[in-house]
């Protein structure tokens, strides 16, 4: 790497960063900082590196999937601002082919580098969630739109996902041993988090969130580390989970 390039990509960057800061006041989002802030750090990164350590692969990114939908981005943005009824040619992970479906389209949210469209399955009147790397085509039509009935900021908070059932959450209380608890605390993994009890070996937390697959998935990977404590529902289906997977793994 020249020094002529380096200079040329520190000054791209530096532009980058500084339009999206300029624009950041205009539209209040976290998610905007933190990737004004990832992008800092890769600039930090990138810029002090040199042949030899861009060659000794010192850096190892998160893999971004190749097929994740953003081409439908624009036309799902436009659908949800001019309030227009989409057409979408959609296949389901469950399905064999692909089939049309009429979607009043309400809002956009990304999901471990997915993103997914939420609105209102014309057919059904229900809320349904579309990944778009599982869209083949989008068409605005004519059919009257619904607005929404609740508000974006709302809708997830109480869930962990791109799913968010409706009601109350429920209060969940789980024990993790203090190593692993320390990620925890470090990074929660959802607002709600609060700590109720410590002692030498366990940490109890507590939440209100809903108990999503996505939810479910975080507290199993924690393993023996963890153990739920309430609701007793919630306790007996991860039990169930863990016996299955066991029995998953028992010779015939």
């Amino acid at each position: 790497m020249t020094k002529q390039k380096d200079n040329n990509y520190h000054v791209i960057i530096e532009e980058a960063i500084e339009s999206l800061n300029s624009i950041r006041g205009k539209i209040p989002s976290a998610n905007l900082i933190g990737i004004i802030k990832k992008l800092k750090y890769s600039a930090q990164i990138f810029l002090a590196m040199d042949e030899k350590s861009v060659e000794s692969d010192l850096v190892d990114y998160e893999a971004v999937p190749e097929d994740w939908g953003g081409k439908f981005l624009q036309s799902i943005i436009e659908g949800i601002k001019d309030k227009k009824v989409l057409e979408i040619y959609y296949q389901p992970f469950y399905e064999d082919k692909p089939y049309f479906i009429r979607v009043h389209p309400y809002l956009l949210k990304e999901f471990r580098s997915r993103w997914y469209l939420i609105g209102l399955n014309d057919t059904k009147k229900e809320l349904r969630t579309y990944g778009l790397d599982r869209i083949w085509e989008i068409n605005e039509t004519d059919v009257p739109y619904i607005k929404k009935s609740f508000k974006t900021k709302e809708y997830f908070k109480n869930s962990i996902g791109i799913i968010s059932p409706s009601g109350e959450p429920p209060k969940i209380r789980i024990e993790v041993k203090k190593p692993q608890a320390q990620y925890l605390i470090t990074q929660p993994i959802h607002p709600s988090q609060n700590i109720e009890y410590e002692d030498d070996k366990t940490i109890v937390f507590n939440y209100k969130v809903h108990t999503t697959y996505e939810f479910k998935a975080l507290l199993l990977g924690l393993g023996s580390d963890l153990i739920v404590l309430e609701p007793a529902s919630l306790r007996n289906e991860l039990i169930n989970e863990l016996r299955e997977a066991l029995n998953a793994y028992e010779l015939p």
